[in-house]
């Protein structure tokens, strides 16, 4: 099934993104023969339209800064996968996806001195930030303790 077939309500969802599908796909491979693998890819899919038919509809789709690659819509779709395929992966897998998604922009960041109080100015603004954009869709609760200069 092709994704733009998907009978998800884009009006307030988004799809996963396709490194997430590059990777589900990869762990399909891995686990089932050519004959199958379509199948399963099929049955990941219903699945992801299934949940999201019954998921909230207040976060954003692509709004949401937490809907990008690695965000709520791809963990979703790996819990999918894990769903349907329970029973030829593991959990080290299921780990390893999300950190081929995720990590992936933490280590633009490189290496920094927390300590110091210019990064540690400009974490708490991304934390504020990241703060706001929670309050503002209600899809995760935060808090950032204040800034202190010391």
């Amino acid at each position: 099934m092709k994704d733009s077939e998907l009978q998800i309500d884009r009006s307030c969802h988004v799809l996963y993104s396709k490194p997430c599908k590059k990777e589900i796909l990869a762990k399909i491979t891995l686990h089932y023969p050519e004959v199958e693998r379509e199948v399963v890819w099929e049955q990941v899919q219903l699945r992801y339209a299934e949940l999201l038919s019954k998921w909230r509809t207040d976060l954003g789709g692509k709004k949401n800064f937490h809907n990008g690659v690695g965000g709520t819509y791809d963990c979703i779709a790996i819990m999918c996968y894990y769903d349907v395929c329970r029973d030829v992966t593991t959990f080290r897998e299921i780990e390893e996806m999300e950190e081929k998604l995720i990590l992936p922009t933490f280590r633009k960041l490189k290496f920094v001195d927390c300590n110091k109080p210019f990064w540690r100015k400009l974490m708490y603004k991304a934390f504020v930030r990241a703060k706001s954009g929670c309050d503002k869709w209600h899809d995760y609760e935060m808090t950032v303790a204040p800034y202190e200069k010391n």
